[in-house]
């Protein structure tokens, strides 16, 4: 919904202004999609809610520093991207010290998803078969339909780099895909 943004005006900036409804319409707005990020990321339900709270809590703490420029949803997703890359480090640290996977996966395997001809189950253990860049990637460009250049920034990588990795993503996605219809035949 961000095209609505720019008819309410910038909400941080009604926020550092003192308005308590821009703040509420913040959330109300941006809440389920970074829940949505983090879950696509791999969290796990309570974690993503973790998550998306802690993105308010950083957004307020700075809010005396931010200045708009960009779009809103940007600014949201590199809080939130830096919030995930802190906990998966910290988790990693743990699970190696337990001896465990890095990425316990409760999610239904391919063949479970592909048994139950649910699309979305498919596409979604398609999707954890990436690598995780690869699966951020996507989730920038594709699901939170950033541009290109806002996610280059993101990243920090040259666009065209992401061009290609996005590329090269989906055709992986593709291929997995495909193989799961194979499957079902």
């Amino acid at each position: 919904m961000e095209s609505g943004m720019d008819d309410r005006g910038d909400l941080l900036a009604r926020c550092q202004q003192g308005d308590p409804e821009a703040f509420d319409l913040l959330v109300s707005e941006m809440a389920p999609r970074l829940k949505g990020y983090f879950l696509r990321q791999g969290a796990e339900t309570a974690t993503a809610d973790d998550l998306a709270q802690n993105v308010f809590v950083r957004v307020l703490q700075s809010l005396d520093r931010y200045r708009p420029a960009g779009r809103m949803g940007a600014y949201f997703l590199r809080i939130a991207r830096n919030l995930w890359i802190d906990h998966t480090r910290r988790t990693q640290k743990v699970r190696r010290v337990e001896d465990q996977p890095e990425w316990s996966d409760a999610r239904p395997g391919p063949l479970e998803a592909a048994e139950t001809g649910d699309r979305a189950a498919q596409v979604q253990a398609a999707l954890a078969e990436l690598d995780r860049d690869a699966r951020e990637l996507l989730e920038l460009a594709v699901l939170q339909k950033l541009p290109y250049k806002e996610v280059a920034e993101l990243l920090e990588v040259p666009i065209g780099t992401v061009k290609s990795r996005v590329f090269y993503a989906l055709r992986r996605l593709r291929e997995r895909l495909a193989l799961l219809d194979e499957g079902t035949e």
